[in-house]
């Protein structure tokens, strides 16, 4: 999709963060912009801040609720005209370990981080595919490829988003609809308020004390601004760019991580014979011929 302009996008969690900054990279390149966001203050705040500077539409949007998925999405096109540009970012940030955790934490991180995905993409993917024609981005972080202690619902959650979109990217390859797993790093959110996010139906936390720690202050007031990780959104979608990472200082870690997965193969040496009666392929063409391709562009 090298032509954005005149495109239409739908950003969950778009009147703040990383979707906010979506928004505003998109705008600049003429695409109209759907902004769902379950926080009424930040859909106000948004449209004063964006007054002026292009088309753009808000929405209020509970990502959990399917009904409402679908019927943000008639009245997003409804406004703008047909979605081509899915950005799947609406995500909450509950950070506390396993240990502490409860059933509530789980049940909302997952529902959330990994179900509102999953509800896009039930709610617009006939509707590109219909088309033969879109983009659809997925919002994970950079604990999703390098998990660390704490945080495990959400490294959970963010993990999923992943292996989602890799697999949708195999899926989507041939019908002219791309897919990008945005990965990032440290960012100039609001993540640490999740505590206001967080609905009565799941109260029984494990996390209090640590959500009411977080609301003190940015979690990453250094972090990356926003517009950055849209600017560089807009041109992986440009590229049909699988992978996004927005934080180079995190390239030897990853790398490492992925070494120290292959040191779980027993067999050190493949057996081709075995593997042409599994049935299944050993392999996914797709993985290689995005290296090659990188391999090219370095050159």
């Amino acid at each position: 999709m090298k032509d954005v302009s005149g495109r239409v996008a739908f950003i969950t969690g778009g009147a703040s963060g990383i979707g906010l900054g979506m928004a505003q990279a998109f705008s600049e390149a003429g695409v109209k912009v759907a902004i769902a966001d379950v926080r009424e203050d930040h859909l106000e705040r948004a449209a004063r801040q964006l007054h002026g500077q292009g088309e753009f539409y808000f929405i209020r949007l509970d990502v959990t609720d399917r009904e409402g998925f679908a019927a943000a999405a008639d009245e997003a096109e409804a406004a703008l005209g047909p979605v081509s540009i899915l950005c799947n970012n609406a995500g909450i940030g509950v950070l506390g370990g396993a240990k502490s955790s409860r059933y509530d934490d789980w049940d909302w991180t997952l529902a959330v981080n990994i179900g509102g995905v999953v509800n896009g993409i039930q709610t617009f993917l006939p509707r590109l595919v219909a088309r033969a024609d879109g983009h659809i981005v997925n919002t994970s972080s950079i604990g999703g490829m390098l998990p660390m202690g704490g945080g495990t619902a959400y490294i959970t959650s963010k993990a999923a988003v992943v292996g989602l979109s890799e697999a949708l990217y195999s899926e989507l390859h041939e019908d002219n609809i791309g897919v990008t797993v945005l990965i990032p790093g440290p960012t100039a959110t609001n993540i640490n308020e999740v505590a206001k996010l967080r609905p009565a139906r799941y109260s029984d936390t494990g996390l209090k004390q640590i959500e009411d720690q977080l609301a003190e202050a940015p979690l990453f007031p250094g972090g990356l601004a926003p517009i950055e990780s849209g600017r560089m959104v807009l041109e992986a979608i440009r590229a049909k760019q699988l992978y996004l990472f927005t934080h180079g200082e995190f390239r030897a870690g990853v790398a490492e991580r992925f070494a120290a997965t292959m040191t779980g193969f027993r067999q050190a040496v493949e057996n081709p014979d075995a593997a042409d009666s599994y049935g299944v392929p050993t392999h996914n063409q797709l993985f290689a011929d995005i290296v090659a391709a990188h391999a090219a562009q370095e050159e």
